[in-house]
């Protein structure tokens, strides 16, 4: 007969409604416990497990994972904790710098072996100050190395994770840098530039920093370099 259903359509019917009775009561096996002893389930290594045991062993595979994600937030906590720690001693180191040169020195050696950073570059775009400092990272506010980071200089937002080749030029020169950065805007009185954090390993500074952290840095170092590059025009 034309409405008559094969065998396995009949199942596949019968276990869709078993499994929609199911879904909409799920304290059934709870109502009626003398069934669960029945109930036999196939191991993935071959046997039968009854129902009870199936759920013991969901059980534990779901709160290894549980324990797997929070050893995961423990040590992006404790990463966290040791990143505000270091960034308060270089605040602190910077603030009672008397130099913009004291200052900047302070800041790549203390970045450096506090973030484990295998290089901290600082180019900004002003004149040195009237001090006579020696000020190689003042390269004039009109210098051309400015050019590639246009469009970071407008915005707040760090740079993560590869530079094109124009700002690894702007950057390091002809040496270069392999690896990935995270790149600072600095906006001064009168000045800008930029700061960058950069490791050879091509995904250490691929967004996952907590940027929000080094944000605060960035504007310690420049309120910093303000009291030093105070007397350049705007």
């Amino acid at each position: 007969m034309s409405g008559s259903l094969t065998p396995s359509r009949h199942k596949a019917r019968d276990e869709a409604a078993v499994a929609d009775y199911l879904a909409r009561n799920p304290t059934f096996f709870a109502d009626h416990p003398e069934l669960l002893s029945r109930l036999s389930l196939p191991h993935v290594r071959g046997g039968a497990i009854s129902l009870w045991e199936r759920q013991l062993e969901i059980l534990r595979q779901e709160n290894a994972q549980l324990r797997a994600l929070n050893a995961d937030f423990l040590e992006s906590a404790r990463g966290n904790e040791r990143l505000i720690a270091a960034i308060h001693r270089l605040a602190l180191a910077l603030l009672t710098a008397s130099t913009a040169r004291e200052a900047l020195d302070r800041l790549h050696a203390s970045v450096a072996d506090d973030l484990n950073a295998d290089r901290v570059s600082t180019v900004l775009f002003a004149e040195p100050p009237s001090t006579g400092d020696e000020l190689p990272e003042c390269v004039g506010r009109d210098s051309p190395r400015r050019v590639p980071f246009d469009s970071l200089l407008r915005g707040e937002a760090a740079l993560c994770g590869g530079l094109d080749t124009l700002q690894l030029a702007a950057l390091f020169g002809l040496q270069g840098f392999s690896g990935s950065h995270v790149v600072f805007p600095l906006r001064g009185k009168g000045w800008d530039g930029v700061l960058a954090i950069s490791s050879h390993d091509g995904t250490r500074y691929d967004g996952a920093l907590g940027t929000d952290f080094l944000a605060f840095l960035r504007d310690v170092v420049v309120r910093v370099l303000d009291r030093h590059l105070q007397e350049i025009p705007a």
